[in-house]
């Protein structure tokens, strides 16, 4: 009997595999992660050729003007916002709509990050401005749960539990980024739940949560 695998948890299976094989290989995380793009990449491509307007964006794509092209790109090479000043560039400008169709689909494409920043601006004018800006860094190696993740033999019963020395620590969590990245979700989870309390019936450490938005660098 044929049982379908989907992707998702069968990486996440693998990523916690007993004896941490794959958290410690350096090729595994990023092989999957640019699978992962090409993936989504792929599927944006074919919804965009899907639609009625296809004919129409390839012959905008060959009638593009690549001086105004790369006008636009030595205008935005110190990070300035560039607005379109000729014909052509406004052209330019409205293929890149059709461009971030593709692109909205990719985890940490620019693209991506520009819809973060719509949603921000959504919840802003569904709501209202936010009350708090939050910045954690939890210092990972020296948290006996991360060390645990990591795969250190750690006493988590234990209130005072024996952790190895600073360097053994830090190579640790060097090695298994995977256990890291897990302890930092814990931690968000936690914050979420116990101080934010979000969708509980109790305020939180600040008051009653209406919303929030959490994005990592």
């Amino acid at each position: 009997m044929a049982v379908r695998l989907y992707k998702t948890p069968h990486v996440r299976a693998q990523l916690l595999y007993g004896d941490r094989r794959f958290q410690t290989d350096r090729c595994f995380p990023f092989i999957v992660f640019n699978q992962d793009q090409i993936r989504s990449s792929a599927q944006g491509g074919y919804l965009l050729t899907a639609r009625k307007n296809f004919s129409h964006v390839a012959d905008k794509i060959l009638a593009l003007d690549r001086t105004a092209l790369q006008s636009l790109i030595d205008r935005s090479t110190n990070g300035t916002y560039v607005q379109p000043e000729t014909p052509a560039e406004k052209a330019c400008f409205e293929l890149m709509t059709f461009v971030d169709h593709v692109a909205g689909h990719v985890s940490g494409s620019h693209t991506a990050r520009k819809y973060q920043r719509n949603e921000i601006k959504s919840l802003i004018y569904a709501i209202g401005v936010p009350v708090f800006f939050v910045t954690f860094a939890p210092a990972d190696y020296k948290n006996p749960l991360c060390l645990s993740y990591c795969g250190q033999d750690i006493d988590l019963m234990s209130t005072t539990p024996a952790l190895p020395d600073r360097n053994a620590r830090l190579r640790a969590i060097a090695t298994n980024p995977v256990g890291a990245a897990r302890f930092f979700h814990k931690v968000v989870d936690l914050f979420t739940s116990k101080i934010l309390r979000v969708g509980q019936d109790r305020p939180g450490l600040f008051g009653p949560t209406e919303a929030y938005y959490g994005t990592v660098e």
